[in-house]
């Protein structure tokens, strides 16, 4: 005779503060925003339908696909540069120095800090009468200029390479750590050369680690907005504003809460393909 069995399935109760948090944090800003998008604002307290006029407007709009082109070229060098020298520190560290926990805090340091501080920081340092990087470079001939584009790019890109780099570092030494040493080994005895065993033992295994930084990275680039703005104030004209400074100012300078939900909505749909290939890559490779 078959024995039934009474399942009192609460599980999900457990997952019902974590789920309110989302809503909180997550979701009601994204649904505030989406109902902002459809809406036009008078004396900032009432609102009428405009359905998706702010839309059309948008993609209409050469500063936005110049806000949106400036901060994908960004986002591409930073993360390149960064994930490079991660690797290559990382890797070094590795098979090279003997106490690698003594330069990890180190590298870690520029993390502690935080954005409003990186930026301020690296504008006082590039100043060529008081800041260290600027008088050092004034005295080879070279001299630190913002209003130049070339300039201003230059030193936000390495500002951020600077504040996120050891980020990178920490992950591919973890990464470097979980790889089991008979694989060097076998590889060692196959006679593989150092650019064979990074490319066919190291990259392998640090596939996943690799595709979690660039996910912190890619999000947290996309919505630069402090450290450009303490810098360059998102200038030479508009050469350093990025899409989070164009939102901001549009809903916070113009008060056009229509305009910037709009814009904060398309930002968010074209990023989450970027995320979600990502994650998936991730999944696949389980």
């Amino acid at each position: 005779m078959a024995v039934r069995r009474n399942y009192r399935n609460t599980g999900w109760l457990l997952v019902l503060p974590a789920f309110a948090v989302l809503c909180v944090v997550g979701i009601l800003p994204v649904l505030t925003s989406v109902n902002y998008s459809v809406q036009d604002s008078f004396s900032g307290d009432q609102f009428f339908w405009v359905g998706l006029s702010w839309y059309k407007e948008l993609l209409g709009s050469p500063a936005f696909w110049g806000a949106l082109a400036r901060t994908l070229a960004f986002s591409t060098l930073t993360l390149s540069l960064q994930f490079v020298i991660g690797i290559f520190v990382a890797r070094k560290l590795y098979f090279v120095q003997s106490r690698p926990e003594l330069f990890l805090p180190l590298f870690s340091l520029p993390l502690l800090m935080p954005w409003i501080v990186v930026g301020f920081l690296w504008r006082r340092a590039m100043d060529p009468d008081i800041g260290l990087v600027g008088t050092a470079l004034s005295l080879v001939g070279m001299q630190p200029d913002l209003n130049s584009v070339g300039w201003a790019w230059t030193i936000i890109v390495i500002l951020d390479v600077w504040h996120w780099t050891g980020l990178i570092i920490v992950l591919c030494f973890a990464g470097y750590l979980s790889i089991p040493k008979p694989y060097f080994q076998a590889a060692q005895i196959d006679g593989a050369s150092s650019w064979n065993t990074f490319r066919y033992v190291e990259l392998p295994k640090l596939r996943n680690v690799l595709i979690v930084g660039a996910l912190i990275r890619l999000a947290d680039s996309l919505m630069i907005y402090t450290e450009p703005f303490m810098v360059t104030r998102g200038g030479p004209h508009v050469a350093t504003t990025f899409l989070s400074q164009e939102i901001i100012q549009t809903a916070t300078m113009e008060f056009n809460l229509g305009e910037a939900g709009a814009t904060s909505t398309v930002y968010l749909l074209l990023v989450i393909p970027f995320a979600w290939t990502l994650y998936r890559m991730m999944e696949n490779d389980r």
